[in-house]
């Protein structure tokens, strides 16, 4: 396997139908992606992600089978103090795969007619890089915290793990009863 610093394959292999054609082609390396894939999953990278893939031809005519993983570090907020964590993100997965010749070199997800969905690639340069951004921005955990004690934030946002002593002054208006204005009333 060659380390690549892209997420694309050349599948021209896999499209042969010639006997002694190669049955499988693989691939790893690591990319980052681009701003407006970070964007559209709302994902902050702490470096670029790194992924390897297997494409297998099934028999058939137009039929593959891509295995691969995809793992990388984001940048989450925890939930209590807001710190940024930097959070280990690992997946895998395996999807049908099919060629429809075209102009894209991006492979897409379809949803076919059946229950399941296919990756299509149209040419034989395909790009997984869309691919490998969502599948790894879905499996990152919705809520991190930064330690399993964090203290969180006061209520006048002051960080308590920074700050464990600290004391919020109370305001006004949380000392006095709400009923309080009701006491100048004459009835």
């Amino acid at each position: 396997m060659v380390s690549r610093r892209d997420a694309t394959l050349n599948l021209t292999a896999l499209l042969r139908h010639s006997p002694g054609a190669d049955a499988d082609v693989s691939g790893e390396g690591e990319f980052v992606p681009p701003d407006a894939l970070l964007a559209a999953g709302e994902l902050r990278l702490h470096g670029p992600l790194v992924w390897s893939l297997q494409v297998v031809n099934t028999g058939g005519d137009d039929d593959f089978v891509v295995t691969g993983e995809v793992r990388g570090t984001v940048l989450l907020e925890c939930r209590r103090c807001l710190v940024d964590v930097p959070t280990a993100v690992a997946t895998s997965f395996v999807y049908p795969m099919r060629y429809r010749a075209g102009e894209s070199i991006e492979v897409r997800l379809v949803d076919d007619d059946g229950d399941e969905d296919v990756l299509e690639f149209a040419q034989p340069l395909a790009d997984f890089a869309t691919l490998l951004t969502q599948v790894f921005a879905i499996d990152q955990p919705l809520t991190v915290l930064c330690r399993p004690d964090c203290r969180g934030l006061a209520l006048d946002g002051v960080n308590l793990n920074e700050h464990p002593d600290h004391v919020p002054e109370e305001r006004e208006q949380e000392k006095r009863s709400p009923f309080a204005r009701l006491e100048d009333i004459d009835l």
